[in-house]
């Protein structure tokens, strides 16, 4: 037996085990209050810590499981089509918008403007111009469409969707850097936080597995793709990341997801 014996020359004592799932618990109720408009205690400066990271999986299964309460309320009166309305009616109440938001200012600021200068300060621009009015109906459509579409999955798949989508603004925030020194981007460039990022990916991934098999596997997969490839175009036209990029890959991760879920196998 080892336990209570001080740990040995070079070697790190390891945490009690009720510590290590009270931090996790802890991240997972922080990262809620990052990703929802829920009145929960949010990191200090605004910046998340690497628990805080690893605990947006744990949010994602939270937000899904509350729409699986929401869709089980609803299947007896209403149609899938009109129940899919109020799911991702509610996902975006509990979300206080802020995704949408952040879609709309990137499709805004990525594909307009002429240099990185004009794209940051149209990114900045609380209006919204024709790409971003554009990108919400685009993707809130696509989203819409699929999730009516889904069958028999359609309880597990709004879990593994939901969570795969902020995951994947996780790995975003792992994996980019900022776009300018005085917003979000540099405020969340957290020390370790690729560790946090890669526990986040492995809880979406094992959820996706053990919801849907491969399937889920690799509709989680899909979503997460979506961070690097936002994350480079968003270094290319403007030099980094933003606070409204994260919130662009939480949407298009959650239309991929819902895309790969009703697509013919």
């Amino acid at each position: 037996m080892t336990a209570g014996l001080p740990a040995g020359p070079g070697t790190a004592a390891r945490p009690p085990l009720t510590r290590r799932v009270g931090g996790a618990a802890a991240g997972a109720l922080a990262a809620l209050g990052l990703l929802t408009a829920l009145p929960l205690p949010r990191p200090a400066h605004r910046a998340p810590s690497a628990a805080t990271l690893a605990g947006f999986a744990g949010a994602g299964l939270v937000l899904g499981g509350t729409l699986v309460g929401l869709e089980a309320a609803l299947a007896p009166v209403l149609p899938a089509g009109p129940r899919s309305a109020v799911l991702l009616a509610a996902l975006a109440l509990l979300s206080g918008g802020i995704h949408l938001d952040g879609l709309a200012d990137s499709a805004d600021g990525l594909l307009g403007g002429r240099t990185p200068e004009e794209r940051l300060a149209i990114m900045r621009d609380s209006r919204v111009g024709g790409f971003g009015v554009a990108a919400v109906v685009a993707v809130v459509l696509c989203e819409y469409a699929a999730l009516s579409a889904l069958g028999g999955p359609r309880l597990q798949g709004l879990v593994v969707a939901v969570t795969a989508s902020r995951v994947a603004t996780a790995l975003a925030l792992g994996i980019s850097t900022p776009a300018r020194a005085d917003g979000l981007g540099h405020a969340y460039a957290v020390p370790h936080r690729g560790a946090g990022a890669a526990v986040a990916v492995a809880v979406a991934a094992a959820a996706g597995w053990w919801l849907l098999g491969a399937r889920g596997l690799a509709t989680v997969g899909a979503a997460l793709l979506v961070a690097p490839a936002v994350a480079w175009l968003a270094r290319r036209r403007v030099g980094g990341m933003t606070g409204d990029g994260f919130g662009a890959v939480a949407e298009l991760g959650l239309a991929v997801a819902l895309l790969c879920l009703c697509a013919r196998r």
